[in-house]
């Protein structure tokens, strides 16, 4: 939620990686300057606990395309960045595919792509990360599912690596380049 905010409400931020986020407020709205978004309630008596004891909150998020739910959109139409958008398609934690899905039909043509991977959970991360399936968060009375299998997770944390060092590269500039 925040790095789609900043792409939209900030015209400095020129590309945007946003990894398996949501495209709609959840939970708290979203206050910038004279404007308010308000936040989609979670239903948390939906959560459901996984075969190790974690809790799998994919059922808690309302659907954004319940027409009740469209002022808690962001506003990603007024994005004039790019924005590439990583997903996994396991991820336990919420429907990032149809998140990004559904913030990229109403985002500028051209403005944003979308990787998505089949077998990888919700925390995607450098490669040689070890796949986290299940973790203790703070506030949480168990720890929370975040779904992924090995190997397509490992493959895509490699793919999705080189393709965000080359998005950047492409819309900021080489590394190179800024030491000079």
């Amino acid at each position: 939620e925040v790095a789609l905010a900043m792409a939209t409400f900030l015209p400095q931020v020129v590309a945007t990686v946003w990894i398996n986020g949501t495209s709609f407020l959840y939970g708290n709205p979203l206050l910038y300057k004279e404007l308010r978004i308000p936040a989609i309630p979670y239903h948390t008596e939906r959560v459901v606990f996984t075969e190790v004891g974690a809790m799998d909150n994919s059922a808690i998020f309302a659907d954004p395309r319940d027409a009740a739910h469209c002022a808690s959109a962001i506003p990603v139409e007024r994005i004039r960045g790019k924005v590439l958008f990583v997903v996994g398609e396991a991820d336990r934690s919420f429907n990032s595919k149809l998140f990004a899905e559904l913030a990229l039909a109403r985002m500028p043509p051209e403005s944003g792509r979308i990787l998505s991977y089949p077998g990888a959970g919700h925390l995607i991360e450098p490669p040689g990360s070890p796949l986290c399936s299940n973790s203790a968060i703070r506030g949480t009375p168990k720890p929370v599912a975040w779904g992924g299998e090995p190997q397509p997770h490992a493959r895509a944390q490699e793919h999705s690596w080189q393709e965000i060092l080359q998005f950047l590269e492409l819309h900021l500039g080489s590394v190179a380049a800024m030491k000079l």
